[in-house]
């Protein structure tokens, strides 16, 4: 029997439980960010200052090798099981286990064979590089074990228990890293903190999500997860494609050193799609549970863009105008070579942003294909810009080329997403460009003084986010206006009471 109303509308009592859990799910996630976010940032500064460029390239290169070969591993299993209607059952989980448990066999053999000769296009690379990608090849049989129990988790909202998970696997990763490479084992403790975390956060998924292991195959349950979960991965390998310029092009051709530099600018330039990726985690099954109602999945769309454009559209505003004086004061001087790549990814946020909220928009209204071959276009762009540019400009044309070919392909999301949907949501936020500009012009100021490096940082970060917040204040629609009212302490804390009060009558 269908839940919901005749037309396809949610009753406004599914809508409310679906967006409940929904936005229990998004602060939870955020909540471990914040967490994850303050040990990766103080970890990021010790290992930039333990480690050389061309160590975070060469691991950058060894994981590049294992994550490429990993796309095609997982075939879209997870997604395949949280985007349908009905609940999977133990036979649906089991095959999904066997399948997985075949292609990482294979891949595992692949790159223990392989390993040498890719390393051999890195001329500038150490002796026993090879052996870097062997032992990350492991952590695919990891990654297969851990998706089952992860994925039941994920399709039912419970995002209480993956939070404070992933927290652990943050603190395990940081302090391996951190600790054995205050030792003097460089690129290795990358790859043992790999090991750590994987192994540790398995470990934790299954026992907070158990079921019965087994092997099974059947060929119905196969077709199904294949039909969506291939076209589904397809994408990811698509957003990830742009990407594989940076080890394959920039490595042969610049050296780990340049690998290392823009590894770390994208790193530090993206923070925000940190919260994004999270957010975009609970938005999937939140706009598949609600997919039928249209009107719904568009007002909720707005309010994704929304809340993610603007943390973005601030740390843009701090790089821009401090960014250089940033970097010396916090990563020391060997960093600054970065700071253009920094600010041209920092840019490509908004475009990052707004296509990955689309994207994951279609895909949950079962138009994945249109999505991934809207992906595999700027992707192709992105590779094809990128060869003259790195030739002619070196490592900073990746970057431009990125930042290019999303602004070329944006138009194509919104005229499909506008046929979908019916609006043409992008123009609700293009209010966020206000604040960036005041943020800007605020703090610009602050580096025309001869100042010392590190006054220029703290004294220009703190006049954009003035500037930013004070624009923020002036500009924001009023549904926005009404929701940051609503968390004054005293009204949150009156509302809580009355929710408490109303649970306890029911």
């Amino acid at each position: 029997m269908s839940s919901g109303m005749d037309d396809g509308r949610l009753s406004p009592e599914e809508a409310a439980a679906i967006h409940t859990r929904a936005k229990m799910g998004v602060r939870l996630l955020l909540a471990r960010q914040l967490v994850v976010l303050f040990l990766t940032f103080g970890a990021g500064i010790a290992l930039a200052r333990l480690l050389r460029p061309s160590e975070f390239g060469l691991y950058a290169i060894a994981t590049f090798v294992v994550e490429i070969l990993g796309l095609f591993g997982t075939f879209g299993l997870a997604p395949s099981f949280i985007q349908r209607r009905r609940e999977p059952s133990d036979d649906d989980l089991a095959v999904g286990f066997t399948l997985q448990q075949i292609v990482a066999t294979v891949l595992v053999g692949v790159i223990v064979v392989i390993a040498p000769w890719v390393m051999a296009l890195f001329p500038d690379a150490p002796a026993g590089s090879t052996w870097l990608i062997r032992v990350l090849g492991f952590s695919l049989y990891l990654t297969s074990w851990r998706s089952i129990s992860a994925l039941q988790l994920e399709r039912r909202l419970r995002y209480d228990r993956l939070a404070w998970i992933e927290v652990v696997e943050a603190l395990s990763f940081q302090a391996t890293a951190v600790s054995l490479a205050a030792l003097g084992h460089g690129v290795w403790s990358f790859v043992v903190a790999a090991l750590v975390r994987g192994v540790l956060g398995t470990t934790l998924v299954y026992l907070a999500a158990p079921w019965p292991i087994r092997l099974k195959l059947d060929r119905r349950v196969t077709r199904e997860i294949l039909g969506f979960g291939v076209p589904f991965q397809l994408q990811s390998v698509a957003n990830q494609a742009g990407s594989w310029v940076t080890p394959l092009l920039v490595g042969t051709v610049v050296g780990p050193q340049g690998v290392g530099f823009l590894t770390w600018a994208s790193s530090n330039a993206r923070k925000p799609l940190l919260f994004v990726d999270n957010v975009m985690r609970v938005a999937f099954p939140h706009f598949s549970r609600i997919q039928d109602d249209r009107e719904e999945v568009e007002r909720v769309l707005v309010r994704y863009l929304t809340y993610l454009l603007l943390p973005a559209g601030a740390w843009f505003a701090v790089l821009l105008v401090a960014g250089h004086s940033l970097v010396i004061t916090i990563y020391s001087a060997k960093w600054s070579p970065a700071v253009l790549a920094l600010i041209l990814f920092a840019l490509a946020l908004f475009v990052d942003v707004v296509q990955w909220v689309f994207a994951v928009t279609l895909n949950s209204l079962g138009l994945v294909k249109i999505s991934t071959r809207i992906l595999l276009v700027r992707n192709a762009v992105t590779i094809a810009m990128s060869i003259p540019l790195v030739l002619a400009v070196g490592f900073n044309g990746v970057p431009v080329a990125y930042l290019a070919a999303g602004v070329a392909v944006g138009p194509w999301f919104l005229v499909v997403l506008r046929k979908e949907i019916g609006e043409r949501v992008i123009r609700r936020v293009l209010w966020i460009l206000v604040p960036i500009i005041a943020g800007v012009l605020a703090g610009a100021p602050m580096l025309l003084p001869a100042l010392p490096t590190s006054v220029k940082a703290v004294s220009a970060s703190v006049l954009v986010l003035t500037g930013y917040s004070a624009a923020v204040w002036l500009k924001k629609p009023q549904w926005l206006g009404e929701k940051i009212r609503s968390l004054h302490p005293f009204v949150w804390a009156v509302g809580r009471l009355r929710a408490y009060r109303a649970s306890a009558v029911g």
